[in-house]
């Protein structure tokens, strides 16, 4: 009894772990995307790197970013960050302020609670005009109906036009509160704090920017003056490539179990029914052998029919076109000296990260990758083993094949229930996709059939003997 129930924690621990390192990876970066506005992630980030310039004299001054955007020839934005002092109603309280132009929402997604974002004209005019975070409204005016009210703000009185609503989300938190208190126009800002210097831009990649973004940004860097080793350039068109697809990784590797499964078992089928038919052609002729045997040559037949259709089924499922990152491709493929000096250099590069202030963007990035990168491999390295030493030590304890099956459908089920239940709770959507929900059903009844299989054919081995 207490075999089965180990059994049973394995196969349902790695049930989960697959359900969940694809469900919530998927989960992640589609909240990724949408926080990313109309741009989504085929993006750059330009942010000053504060490692190399600790005193910042590398951010950019409006005209500065503005003949960049202008060089740059695509949508894109710009924005400077500081504390103020800010006051509304009979309030007072310190807040991070940003100032933005360009495009902006083109690059970040607000959910609108009341009014509407800043626009073009406003940073054109330099209007006093303000977009306040709910939680800022609430704590100053103790309500978030505030549009239209004044807030005070650096001796000036700004006119409140709209109010967002933050996603109570694991990302937010974890990217530490990374969206501002206040959104003003940049235009405002340079005006009310003419030091201020912009750290950080957003730029559209356009058609081939996952491969050339990075030189193309350091060339319009250069254009206008500056040198691109102070800044720090993230290409988020490749990386969203890089991550996007290790939930696809996931349910390839599950998926390729699953073939090889089948045809493991296709082989077992074709190996038991010339077993038969060597053993009748011993003692009868063909016409007699194939009389006797019609039955189970037809049914084993069918078998290897159905499992054929099971793997094209799986790899029309699993085909991915995968993306590997050109920097990680050597010129000479075996030349252990690529990859050593890759490996120093991504600890090298930790230690000089270490002054480096990223951006919002930046940040959000990297908890992503965090995230996706560990539910995928846990998925990988520790689901797909537990599952099949689960399944096997199920066989080894007798359990009856219906009795197995039942149990895997319960499984799944939970997984997926409990995989919906830990999306919501990190406040993000989940959805089972049908080539999710085919791989996670074929491959534990594949890995259930195959244990099965061959100790009943040690059976019938035995009592042939």
């Amino acid at each position: 009894m207490k075999r089965t129930r180990v059994a049973s924690l394995l196969v349902f621990a790695g049930i989960w772990l697959l359900v969940a390192g694809v469900g919530l990876s998927e989960s992640f970066l589609t909240e990724w995307s949408d926080r990313s506005g109309a741009e989504s992630l085929g993006k750059l980030v330009v942010n000053v790197d504060l490692s190399v310039d600790p005193a910042g004299r590398a951010g950019l001054t409006l005209p500065e970013a503005d003949k960049l955007l202008q060089k740059w020839g695509r949508s894109g934005y710009y924005s400077a960050r500081t504390v103020a002092s800010v006051s509304g109603g009979d309030n007072k309280t310190e807040a991070d302020v940003f100032g933005v132009g360009g495009r902006y929402d083109d690059f970040i997604t607000f959910a609108m609670y009341r009014g509407s974002p800043l626009t073009l004209r406003s940073v054109e005019e330099h209007a006093a005009a303000v977009l306040i975070s709910s939680s800022l409204a609430d704590k100053l005016y103790r309500t978030r109906d505030v549009v239209g009210m004044p807030l005070q703000m650096m001796g000036i009185t700004f006119k409140i036009v709209g109010v967002y609503e933050e996603a109570p989300s694991l990302l937010h938190r974890m990217t530490d509160n990374g969206r501002p208190d206040l959104l003003v126009p940049m235009t405002t800002l340079a005006d009310l704090n003419p030091q201020l210097r912009i750290m950080t831009l957003e730029l559209a990649a356009g058609p081939g920017g996952s491969i050339t973004g990075e030189a193309d940004a350091s060339r319009a860097l250069a254009a206008i003056g500056k040198s691109p080793s102070r800044y720090k350039i993230v290409n988020l068109a490749a990386e969203r490539n890089w991550i996007g697809q290790m939930p696809k990784l996931l349910l390839g590797a599950a998926g390729s179990l699953g073939i090889v499964l089948c045809a493991v078992l296709a082989a077992a089928r074709i190996r038991h029914m010339a077993n038969q038919l060597r053993r009748g052609l011993a003692t009868e002729d063909w016409a007699d052998v194939l009389r006797r045997y019609r039955r189970p040559i037809a049914a084993g037949t069918a078998a290897c029919f159905v499992l054929s259709v099971c793997m094209v089924a799986l790899w029309l499922t699993i085909r991915h076109r995968f993306y590997i990152p050109p920097k990680l491709i050597p010129d000479v493929l075996i030349d252990w000296t690529f990859y050593r000096d890759r490996w120093i250099e991504g600890w090298q590069r930790q230690v000089a990260d270490m002054g480096y202030v990223a951006s919002a963007s930046e940040l959000l990035y990297k908890r992503v990758h965090e995230l996706v990168g560990g539910f995928t491999f846990a998925g990988m390295l520790i689901g797909l083993p537990l599952l099949g030493i689960g399944l096997r030590y199920w066989a080894l304890t007798g359990r009856a094949l219906d009795g197995i099956l039942t149990r895997l459908a319960i499984y799944t089920c939970v997984a997926v229930a409990l995989t919906a239940a830990a999306a919501s709770l990190a406040g993000t959507g989940y959805t089972l996709r049908p080539q999710e929900l085919l791989v996670f059903v074929v491959l534990p009844i594949l890995a259930a059939l195959a244990p099965h299989r061959e100790h009943q054919q040690i059976r019938e081995r035995n009592e042939y003997t």
